[in-house]
């Protein structure tokens, strides 16, 4: 007994001294020392500003049964069942065919993580493993789809030819060379919306894992070797948008797009004194949860992809210029035959809204409720071209929007137009100017925020660092603003105006109907705009509706954009509280009133 034990010594001394060097070489190259993982990255989610999750990985596994390393045993099936949630009899089944391995479909949740990995433990199952499936997931479906994006597997005929030429115009390559842009070259998988633009701080670093495991799989923490590396899981990202709201708008514009049959819709809503953006709906919209070969493109917002004509709701945006370099008195009139010539062979002309294009003498506050052409176009002369134009790029309606998200469009004018007389009385009344919608709603934005134009906003947090609100830009005097909101005002409270109808008892609102029809080669129809503030005084919100090219009979701004903006509005009123601004004047008996308010607004 002595010998033998002295000879086991000896053979170990020599293993782990003199043959150590070999040793350790041959169990390296069999894999049988040390192992190396890549241990991946969790990728960031993306929240709204409610915390609800508008895109993160889904925490399930994909389960993966060797049978030649587990128990074949009716009891241990049974264990494997409830741990799981899948029937004992497959496991059963399957145990006795010639099958050595199986992974299943229908993924494990991951609450049931910790009980199968006992499981495997307590029985000993070296065959048994869980691994994330890594599918992303995105609750709000396509409510959100066009602004959050989609990670999806690369096939060339799911991607929206109008998403193609849209950014052929941003980035100035062809088709081909812009899907090669979006396919992401580590994966081979497409990228679209803030899942692209925020990729980098969304993705993280992967790991490196090498050391000793024991029989289970587990690293061995005092074990690890030099070359591990930790990984860094990717940060998440939290937006300036309400959840409730978002999937609101998106609904109501949903249903005016396809009553009027319209050819898109865009609903925004913004604070106007922060920027931030508390919804950005649009319709058509995709489902990112449904399988890509089967439904769905990839896509289009229109919300900063599209350049639109901004229409009569610009009008509020002269008078504001005017008023505030005293070219435009609220005390002046203008009569209105219906048209006016602003050289010998041009003609500007009034709509007829109410039957009759010649408004009469109007007052700037009557001019915009009764959506004056002649009067818009007059303001803007006198305010003269070179300041007018400097009004535009100041209200950032030309420059390309801060969202950070691909695809970003800018609105545009021509600067050498000859017809400068012509087209400066255009530009009074939203025409011969385009603009994106995110652009557009910048600039109201500033008339709820004494005259203070603050750059919209998507993003409020990134990990753990917060987005700043940038400084605002001064547009108009304070007093200006208030004078222009007390005319928008006007456009809802005035029985004559052009909003009379979208009135909310209880709720002053501000607001102005724009209709433009759509110029340029090869565009037909109409964009039917509506803008508006609420309440009217100090707002909260400020509401854009745009809908493109309606095709159902209606196109005025009132009759297709405005119900969608007086849903919202709402829906805005509900979800903030905002207690009533004045009486409510009920049409019959008085205790009626509290009942009639509760009907509207719900």
């Amino acid at each position: 007994m002595g010998g033998l034990f002295l000879l086991t010594a000896y053979s170990q001394v020599k293993l782990q001294t003199w043959e150590k060097k070999s040793t350790l070489k041959s169990a390296r190259d069999s894999n049988r020392y040390d192992l190396t993982y890549r241990d991946p990255a969790r990728r960031g989610g993306i929240f709204s500003s409610d915390g609800k999750p508008l895109a993160q990985d889904d925490e399930s596994y994909a389960l993966t049964i060797n049978f030649d390393k587990i128990p074949h045993s009716d009891a241990y099936f049974m264990e494997l069942s409830e741990a799981t949630g899948l029937p004992a009899s497959d496991f059963a089944a399957l145990a006795e065919t010639p099958k050595e391995s199986k992974t299943w479909l229908d993924p494990v949740a991951g609450s049931r993580y910790k009980a199968v990995m006992a499981l495997k433990k307590r029985w000993r199952a070296d065959g048994l493993s869980l691994k994330l499936t890594g599918e992303r997931t995105y609750p709000l479906g396509d409510a959100a789809s066009c602004m959050v994006g989609v990670i999806r597997e690369y096939k060339e005929r799911d991607l929206d030819p109008k998403l193609v030429t849209t950014m052929d115009k941003v980035l100035g390559v062809d088709a081909s060379s812009f899907i090669q842009l979006l396919v992401n070259n580590r994966d081979g998988r497409v990228y679209t919306g803030l899942e692209r633009s925020m990729n980098k701080n969304l993705s993280g670093t992967d790991g490196v894992k090498v050391g000793l495991t024991d029989r289970n799989g587990a690293f061995l923490p005092m074990r690890m070797e030099e070359g591990s590396i930790p990984k860094s899981d990717g940060k998440d990202v939290v937006l300036t948008i309400d959840s409730d709201l978002q999937t609101f708008a998106t609904e109501s514009l949903r249903k005016a797009v396809e009553v009027n049959k319209a050819e898109n819709g865009v609903a925004l809503v913004m604070n106007p004194k922060t920027g931030e953006l508390l919804a950005m709906a649009n319709w058509p919209s995709f489902d990112p949860n449904a399988n890509a070969g089967k439904q769905g493109k990839f896509g289009f917002n229109p919300a900063y992809m599209a350049q639109l004509e901004p229409g009569s709701t610009f009008k509020i945006l002269t008078l504001a210029k005017g008023l505030d370099v005293g070219k435009v008195n609220m005390n002046d009139s203008i009569n209105c035959e219906g048209e006016w010539h602003p050289t010998p062979k041009s003609r500007i002309r009034c709509d007829s809204h109410h039957g009759n294009r010649a408004h009469g003498t109007v007052t700037a506050e009557r001019a915009i409720a009764k959506s004056c052409n002649v009067s818009a176009a007059i303001w803007a002369t006198r305010v003269g071209r070179d300041d007018f134009l400097d009004y535009i790029r100041k209200l950032g309606i030309t420059k390309r929007s801060k969202l950070q998200i691909p695809g970003e469009l800018h609105g545009g004018l021509d600067y050498d137009d000859p017809a400068h007389q012509l087209q400066l009385a255009n530009f009074g009344f939203g025409q011969a100017i385009t603009c994106t919608p995110v652009g557009l709603i910048g600039a109201f934005g500033m008339l709820g925020n004494n005259g203070i134009r603050v750059e919209p906003r998507i993003l409020s947090r990134i990990g753990n660092e917060i987005q700043k609100t940038e400084p605002g830009t001064p547009i108009v005097k304070p007093e200006t603003a208030q004078k222009v909101m007390d005319c928008m005002t006007a456009v809802i409270e005035s029985d004559e105006g052009t909003g009379a109808k979208l009135r909310i008892p209880g709720y002053k609102l501000a607001g102005k109907t724009g209709t433009a029809e759509k110029v340029g080669k090869g565009e037909k129809g109409y964009v039917s705009n509506f803008v508006g503030f609420v309440p009217a005084k100090d707002p909260k919100a400020v509401i854009l509706v745009m809908i493109n090219h309606p095709q159902n009979g209606a196109y005025y701004g009132a009759a297709v954009a405005g119900p969608v903006f007086q849903q919202i509005a709402k829906a805005v009123i509900r979800h903030y509280s905002i207690p009533p601004t004045e009486p409510i004047v009920a049409p019959s008996k008085a205790s009626k009133s509290t009942k009639q308010m509760a009907e509207l607004i719900d």
